[in-house]
């Protein structure tokens, strides 16, 4: 379960220009703490993102990341959730990203 939220986390915010820690834990239903937590994991995996704080900050991709390495393709995002037998919460993960 965590490796979907991880992975889930990452896609949300490769798809947004900026969102906030508070966003992603009320989009997949964990807590800030928890958000943080796997962000730290993402970047460990060395995926490159940056955090501004203030009232117009939030979390993003850097701008020298190559995302087009770790972006699934539609085709793709069909093929995980029609060949994958997940277990109920990771089907309310996938139902988010794919």
């Amino acid at each position: 379960m965590k490796q979907y939220l991880i992975f889930g986390i990452f896609l949300f915010v490769a798809n947004r220009e900026k969102t906030t820690a508070k966003e992603i834990a009320e989009c997949f239903e964990i807590s800030t703490r928890t958000v943080y937590r796997y962000i730290d994991c993402l970047c460990m995996a060395g995926v490159k993102l940056c955090s501004q704080i203030g009232k117009n900050g939030g979390i993003s991709i850097c701008k020298d990341f190559n995302i087009e390495n770790y972006v699934l393709s539609n085709d793709e995002k069909e093929i995980i959730k029609n060949n994958i037998n997940p277990s109920p919460e990771v089907k309310k993960v996938l139902s988010k990203i794919c």
